[in-house]
């Protein structure tokens, strides 16, 4: 047996993954599958990333979303593309050694992407693979084909026993707990912290067709073709998003969690994969865009006795 601690994007994408491999494995979850670091309707993608080696993997986890496209017959990666204003010259190094596609961009061209942003800068670099991420709808469809346990699972053995809230044992061959806040609690000390996080709705001006955004001040994406516009700060301040895009209000919010670790780039990405015994435990932040690959790195990490490269500290 096998069992897969929390519903989210990881556990999902990776009990889909051995699914498809013959396994019959269990996916425990103490709340609402998806509701807490994978909550929310929709996600950035992006290739561009700040270290050539998380631009590859993109790369792979971009083949993943279209793969599961394929799969779930069902759109998932929007084409929207992906514009950031910070830390410019580390992007385009990394995407050059990664040996991505990407462009430089004015202020006109920035605005035009973005066409509602009051845009302070003068330039940008734009990644033409990145694009909105139908979460809701990929998770859903991912949690429509495995096996769902409702449980909160308290202690997790070396052995594979799993102690659920309840009083039961699940008798596991291997365990992956990758239950997010909860990770660091079942397994131990994994170098991490949570702390809450907010990203408000906006709408006004339509965001149908505008490109996904990263800027030293947050991070923007539209939330599919419902016109919105999503804006995430990791101290929410009014007043910027006021300056940034005028002609938008708020209509709503989604309360979740973000991480640090010593581990994670500058931008915040990063995962860390720990076995002991039978059990295995897997943390990150900014997870979600990679959620194919990750499914299927961590299925090898569970079959095997050794643990993919990919999943080192990154």
């Amino acid at each position: 047996m096998i069992v897969i601690v929390g519903a989210g994007i990881c556990g999902l994408a990776t009990a889909y993954e051995l699914t498809r491999r013959g396994e019959r494995p269990i996916v425990t979850e103490r709340g609402e599958p998806f509701g807490e670091q994978s909550t929310g309707l929709a996600r950035i993608f992006r290739i561009a990333h700040r270290r050539a080696a998380l631009c590859g993997l993109a790369q792979r986890a971009r083949e993943g979303w279209r793969r599961w496209e394929f799969e779930f017959g069902l759109r998932l990666l929007g084409s929207e593309g992906f514009v950031t204003t910070g830390a410019l010259d580390a992007v385009a190094s990394a995407m050059t050694e990664a040996g991505a596609a990407y462009s430089w961009l004015d202020r006109a061209q920035v605005t035009a992407l973005v066409p509602f942003l009051q845009n302070p800068w003068e330039v940008g670099v734009y990644d033409p693979g990145g694009g909105a991420l139908r979460i809701r709808r990929a998770l859903e469809a991912l949690a429509a084909r495995v096996t769902l346990r409702r449980g909160e699972v308290v202690s997790v053995a070396d052995d594979g026993s799993t102690t659920l809230a309840d009083g039961t044992v699940l008798r596991a061959d291997r365990v992956l707990i990758c239950a997010g806040v909860k990770t660091p609690e079942l397994y131990g000390p994994l170098g991490i912290e949570f702390f809450p996080h907010t990203r408000f709705t906006y709408e006004g001006g339509s965001a149908s067709g505008a490109a996904c955004l990263s800027a030293p001040e947050g991070y923007g994406l539209p939330i599919g073709s419902t016109g919105r516009w999503a804006f995430g700060q990791g101290d929410p301040d009014p007043a910027v998003v006021r300056q940034l895009f005028p002609s938008l209000t708020p209509v709503s919010r989604v309360d979740c969690v973000t991480a640090r670790a010593a581990w994670l780039d500058d931008g915040g990405d990063g995962w860390c994969l720990a076995r002991r015994g039978r059990v295995l435990a897997f943390v990150g932040a900014n997870l979600m865009k990679f959620g194919p690959l990750l499914g299927e790195l961590l299925s090898q990490a569970v079959l095997g006795e050794e643990l993919p490269d990919e999943l080192a500290v990154i």
